[in-house]
């Protein structure tokens, strides 16, 4: 399985000189099976960078429908337009209608496919799956999963890790067991969370926490504040990757092929 990150950025895009090297979009990626099969977490404006990488008929899977993670559908319109758009949450051709309709969006989405699944989804040679996670009116992490190699990525874009229960948190850690890459919401700085409770997000050190107790390998740290300048990045990746040395603050068009080991 190979993974495409096109956007890392939480909250709203931005663009600045000292936002060039993580980069300004929302998040999306991409994770592609050997035979090809091509699953979509989320609709930010990164999609940007991944439409050279996309074919027709993906499945485009929703963690939740905030702004920042469908901002970028639009873009898809057209030969990279998804077969199906996922939502367990259920709710999705509503949501989208809302969103992207006169006098918001002056052109209509193509048709797709909106299952609302109640049990983990084959799609091809992958298997997806997911469970709540706490975050301001709802999220999902997710995790993909392709049997014929072993390799597993889990993506938990928007949680937030001290809100949760030792339950909870174990409860996760049994989800996202021995993934082979972890992306994590690394919003907040252990010092800033404090004033920040019940906003939905977590700190690079919570992230840390459950890639150890997951058995994660490699950690991806996403959803980075839109204020945060690349100096502040680089800043928190070097004091994250001193605890954890897969920890990597990730950046949009990072991408690498899983090896389960």
């Amino acid at each position: 399985m190979k993974v495409f990150l096109g956007g890392a950025r939480g909250s709203w895009p931005v663009s600045g000189g000292d936002q060039v090297k993580y980069g300004g979009d929302t998040f999306a990626l991409l994770a592609e099976g050997a035979d090809g099969t091509q699953v979509l977490v989320d609709a930010g404006s990164g999609l940007r960078n991944l439409l050279e990488r996309l074919r027709p008929g993906a499945t485009l899977f929703f963690t939740h429908t905030h702004l920042d993670h469908l901002i970028g559908l639009p873009l898809l319109a057209g030969e990279a337009w998804p077969r199906q758009l996922v939502s367990p949450r259920g709710g999705l051709p509503d949501i989208l209608a809302r969103v992207f309709s006169p006098p918001v969006w002056p052109v209509a989405l193509p048709a797709a496919e909106t299952p609302v699944p109640r049990e983990p989804l084959t799609i091809g040679g992958l298997r997806l799956s997911w469970r709540e996670v706490p975050h301001p009116d709802g999220c999902l992490a997710c995790r993909v999963d392709e049997p014929a190699t072993g390799a597993a990525v889990v993506v938990a874009t928007d949680i937030e890790w001290q809100a949760m229960s030792p339950d909870a948190q174990e409860s996760f850690a049994d989800f996202a067991r021995a993934a082979d890459l972890l992306v994590f919401d690394a919003h907040f700085k252990p010092e800033e969370y404090a004033a920040h409770k019940g906003w939905g997000h977590s700190t690079w050190a919570d992230a840390l926490d459950a890639a150890r107790r997951c058995g994660a390998t490699q950690l991806w740290l996403m959803h980075h504040a839109p204020e945060r300048t690349d100096a502040e990045l680089d800043d928190m990746a070097a004091r994250a990757a001193a605890e954890f040395p897969g920890a990597v603050f990730a950046r949009a068009g990072v991408g690498r092929e899983i090896l389960h080991e």
